[in-house]
């Protein structure tokens, strides 16, 4: 029988098209996995950030660092160290005892929970300079939370304290005390005994809270400034600063008032039921303007060696008495004050000559 060509030619199209599509599904089978050798995806995911990228975790975790007799975990070298959860305090111990200088501690929002009988909770016993606390959470914590008095230049920002006690700490540290150069920025302290918060020389203390407290608010040697916090509701003094502070824009209710020293400044503060005194000066050359002061006992006290104040423009109203100069501090300047009361109010005490 004659052979149709056509035909030898349909089979051979039909062969290569087969060949081809054997080749694209071999071309697609992934290639055989190899041998395991114990480490799963979850180990690796573990070790790179957690990101789509992948980058590596550049920072340090606390928990992996060693103890020491006086501290569950000891920071002795540079670098950024963050927690991978809550850490709860023992006993004759600090959380985390910083050793080294330029240090960034980034808490992500875990919190340090309080057990009794623990050191302070973030400290340097050493001098050391430019560490960082970030974003930490402190819960009944029963000593001092964060101890950097002797870490020069250091941060604390947007730091929360719940019902801490710093009252066992023998040096009165208060709740967080920062050295000279220290800035406390955007942290709230909420219903703590002994819940001072403090900065040395130079230091800065800005956006920050503290409510329903005792033992006092803010407080620095000088100089120092404070901006834009809030106090209220604590059987302490409001704002203290000893020398050469700047106070502006501080609000202030139901707590101890502003005290200053020497050369300060004290403008545009609102401070209302303050107990005794809503500002007190006690140094030479102040300046005191545009504050409004509602419902306090006195409005502004001048006291003895708190020569050439002045005292401009501020609103007094529902106080005892408004402004009180002693015969000991001559040469104020006290003008465009306003002075509103009940029947026996006295604006102005201020002695002859």
């Amino acid at each position: 029988m004659a052979r149709n060509p056509d035909r030898r030619l349909l089979i051979a199209g039909l062969g290569l098209t087969g060949a081809a599509a054997l080749a694209r599904v071999a071309r697609a089978l992934p290639p055989p996995r190899p041998a395991s050798n114990g480490t799963s995806l979850q180990d690796v995911y573990d070790k790179i950030a957690r990101t789509d990228e992948g980058f590596g975790e550049a920072r340090i975790p606390v928990e992996s660092l060693p103890g020491s007799p006086t501290a569950q975990n000891v920071i002795a070298a540079p670098g950024v160290y963050y927690l991978t959860g809550n850490i709860t305090g023992v006993a004759g111990k600090a959380a985390i005892e910083v050793q080294s200088d330029h240090v960034e501690i980034e808490c992500d929002g875990f919190t340090f929970l309080g057990a009794p009988g623990t050191l302070a909770c973030i400290t340097s016993p050493r001098a050391q300079r430019c560490i960082g606390i970030y974003d930490a959470g402190f819960k009944g914590w029963q000593n001092t939370c964060i101890d950097l008095v002797n870490a020069a230049d250091s941060l604390v920002e947007e730091c929360w304290f719940d019902s801490c006690d710093s009252t066992t700490d023998p040096a009165a540290r208060g709740t967080c005390a920062l050295g000279a150069g220290g800035v406390v920025f955007d942290c709230d302290v909420r219903a703590c005994r002994g819940s001072l918060v403090s900065v040395g020389q130079h230091g800065v203390i800005e956006e920050c809270t503290n409510f329903n407290g005792n033992g006092g608010c803010f407080f620095s040697a000088g100089d120092a400034v404070m901006e834009d916090n809030f106090a209220m509701e604590n059987d302490g003094p409001g704002f203290t600063i000893r020398n050469r502070g700047v106070l502006i824009g501080n609000r202030l209710v139901k707590v101890g008032g502003i005290d200053v020293g020497a050369g300060s400044v004290v403008s545009e503060n609102d401070i209302g039921d303050a107990p005794g005194a809503a500002i007190t000066i006690r140094g030479a050359r102040c300046c005191i303007e545009e504050n409004y002061i509602a419902n306090a006992q006195t409005g502004i006290v001048v006291l003895a060696g708190a020569v050439e104040a002045l005292i401009d423009g501020n609103q007094i109203v529902g106080a005892t008495s408004g402004v009180v100069v002693d015969e000991k501090a001559p040469s104020c300047f006290i003008v465009r004050n306003c002075v509103r009361g009940t029947s026996g109010t006295v604006a102005y005490l201020i002695p002859a000559g």
